[in-house]
C-alpha cells in the first residue's frame, strides 16, 4: 500500500512539469534572438559609422582638391581685386559624388584666406558629409632690384628732347589704385658713363648714378630667367604693331588669347575696363621691335628691344641687348633694365621717354607672382 501510494505521488509530479520544456525552448529562442539583434545592430552602427568616416574623409580630400586647384591656378588679375575682408565664393565644381566651392578672401594686397568647403553627396545630390579647409597664403613676386628709371651695363646716351626720370610716377589716371608716390630713385644707373647729346634730360636722385660697381650681369639675367618661367605671351615675330586691349565673350571679358592683347593702362574714356587688371609677362626670343601700341606687364626681349613710336608701356622691361627708343609719341612708365642703352634721337619730341613708377612695377611684379602658404602645413580645420 505504502509503495503505491509513493507511486502515485512520483506520476503526480511528473503531471506537474508538462509544458517545461516548450517554455524553456521560447526562453532560449528569445534569449537568441536578442543576442542576434545586438549583433545585427552593433554591426549596422559600425557599418554606418564606417561609411560615415569615408564620407567624411571624400568630403576632406574634396576641400582639399578645392584649395590646391586655386594655390595652382592663382589669378591675381581677379583675386587681387576682391574687396579686402570679403569672402568670395568661386564657382563650385562637381566630379562623381564630390563636390567643392574655393573661397577666396583677400586680407590686404599680399595676404589672401584660401579656403574651400568639400562635400561628399548621394545619387540624388544630398550632403551626406561636409568639411571646410582654410590656410594663409602670400604674393611671392620675383625679386628685381629696381634703383633707376633705367638701368644699364655700358654706356647710355640720352639725346634729343628725351628725359629719362627717377621721381616716383603715378600713371595717368591711376590714382585709384595706386599708393602715393614714394622716394625718387636715380634718373640712370649705369656702371659706364651718361652722354646727354642735344636736349637730352635726365631727372632724379641722383640724375645720374655712374660707375655703379654692383650694376653686374647677374642683375639682369636671375630676374629674367625667372619671370620667363611665368610668360604668358609669346611673340613669334621681330615687328609688332598696334597692340591694343581687346574683349570677348557674353558678358564682355578680357580675350587674354590675343598675342597682342597686352592689357590697359589707360583709365577713363576710351579704356577697356575688362583688360585693365590684365599684367601679362610678354617674351620674344630675339629682337623686339614695337611701334603704334600699348601695353602693361612685364616685357622680357632676349635680343635688342626698339621701340619706333607711337607706343605706351606701363610696367617692367628686361632687354638683354640694345634699347632703342626713335620717333615720336613713345613713353614707358615703370622701369627698364637693359645691358646698353641708347635714347639718342633727335625727333624725340614731347612726351618722356622713361618715367620711373613704383606702383606699375610693383603692379606687373605683383601680377606674375606665385602664391604660396604661409606655413609648412597647407591647411587648417574650419568650423562653420
Amino acid at each position: 500500500m505504502r509503495d503505491f501510494t509513493r507511486i502515485n505521488r512520483i506520476l503526480l509530479r511528473v503531471d506537474n512539469e508538462r509544458g517545461v520544456a516548450l517554455a524553456v525552448a521560447i526562453f532560449a529562442i528569445v534569449i537568441i534572438g536578442m543576442l542576434v539583434t545586438g549583433v545585427f545592430y552593433a554591426s549596422y552602427l559600425e557599418q554606418r559609422s564606417g561609411e560615415n568616416t569615408l564620407y567624411a574623409q571624400q568630403a576632406f580630400e574634396a576641400a582639399e582638391t578645392g584649395m590646391v586647384d586655386v594655390l595652382s591656378n592663382w589669378n591675381q588679375s581677379v583675386y587681387g581685386g576682391f574687396p579686402v575682408d570679403t569672402p568670395q565664393a568661386l564657382t563650385a565644381v562637381t566630379t562623381g559624388r564630390s563636390r567643392y566651392t574655393p573661397i577666396v578672401t583677400r586680407l590686404n594686397s599680399n595676404l589672401f584666406m584660401v579656403s574651400a568647403r568639400g562635400e561628399q553627396l548621394d545619387a540624388s545630390g544630398t550632403v551626406l558629409s561636409r568639411r571646410m579647409l582654410g590656410t594663409l597664403a602670400r604674393l611671392a613676386p620675383v625679386t628685381v632690384d629696381v634703383q633707376a628709371a633705367v638701368t644699364s651695363k655700358g654706356n647710355v646716351k640720352v639725346g634729343g628732347t628725351a628725359t629719362v626720370d627717377g621721381n616716383d610716377h603715378i600713371p595717368p589716371g591711376w590714382g585709384a589704385v595706386c599708393p602715393p608716390v614714394g622716394p625718387a630713385k636715380a634718373g640712370v644707373r649705369t656702371d659706364a658713363g651718361v652722354q646727354l647729346l642735344g636736349g637730352g634730360t635726365t631727372l632724379g636722385n641722383p640724375p645720374q648714378q655712374t660707375s655703379d660697381p654692383t650694376v653686374v650681369d647677374s642683375l639682369f639675367t636671375n630676374p629674367f630667367d625667372q619671370l620667363k618661367l611665368l610668360t604668358n605671351i609669346v611673340l613669334p615675330s621681330v615687328n609688332n604693331n598696334g597692340m591694343a586691349p581687346s574683349v570677348t565673350g557674353t558678358p564682355a571679358r578680357c580675350n587674354k588669347a590675343l598675342t597682342g592683347n597686352w592689357g590697359e593702362p589707360m583709365y577713363g574714356v576710351g579704356a577697356i575696363t575688362q583688360c585693365q587688371g590684365y599684367f601679362p609677362v610678354i617674351y620674344r626670343n630675339g629682337n623686339l621691335q614695337v611701334q603704334n601700341g600699348r601695353g602693361q606687364g612685364i616685357l622680357l626681349v632676349e635680343g635688342d628691344f626698339e621701340v619706333r613710336g607711337n607706343f605706351e608701356f606701363d610696367g617692367l622691361i628686361i632687354a638683354k641687348g640694345l634699347l632703342k627708343a626713335n620717333g615720336t609719341g613713345n613713353k614707358i612708365t615703370g622701369g627698364v633694365l637693359a645691358k646698353n642703352t641708347d635714347l639718342d634721337d633727335n625727333s624725340l619730341i614731347g612726351n618722356p621717354v622713361v618715367n620711373y613708377s613704383s606702383c606699375a612695377i610693383s603692379k606687373a611684379l605683383s601680377a606674375s607672382a606665385v602664391v604660396r602658404p604661409l606655413t609648412d602645413r597647407s591647411w587648417v580645420q574650419l568650423y562653420n
